[in-house]
């Protein structure tokens, strides 16, 4: 039969774990740099290359990265990747300087976007 002193031992210990448990801590959640939304997109310049880079708390597995709106920023390959890729301006529509959108999904079928505004 469970007492008092167990139900006191649980709480105790639950307590403990969560309060060890970093505040910033967001399992299921891909973070993105550079962090661009719809509303206030990323800046990048046409003339070079940027690094993309994708953390997910408590994931090891891989990611994968692809442009699924625009034509100007292309990932390179590999797109299957630990969370970095290097994004390359090429394309016709990069002199349009649009605003593109940048997919990032991890093997759990979890995934992020982010947007890029191209300027000169």
């Amino acid at each position: 039969m469970r007492g008092p002193r167990h139900l006191s031992l649980t709480v105790a210990i639950t307590l403990g774990l969560v309060s060890c448990t970093p505040a910033y801590y967001m399992p299921n959640v891909i973070r993105i740099t550079p962090n661009g939304t719809a509303s206030a997109p990323a800046a990048e310049s046409i003339q070079s290359k940027f690094t993309l880079i994708a953390v997910e708390d408590g994931y090891t597995g891989l990611f994968t990265a692809d442009t699924v709106v625009g034509k100007c920023w292309v990932v390179q390959t590999p797109i299957t990747t630990t969370g970095a890729w290097t994004v390359v301006p090429q394309g016709v529509t990069c002199s349009k300087l649009d605003t593109e959108q940048i997919r990032v999904q991890d093997t759990n079928g979890h995934s992020a976007v982010t947007y890029i505004r191209s300027t000169k």
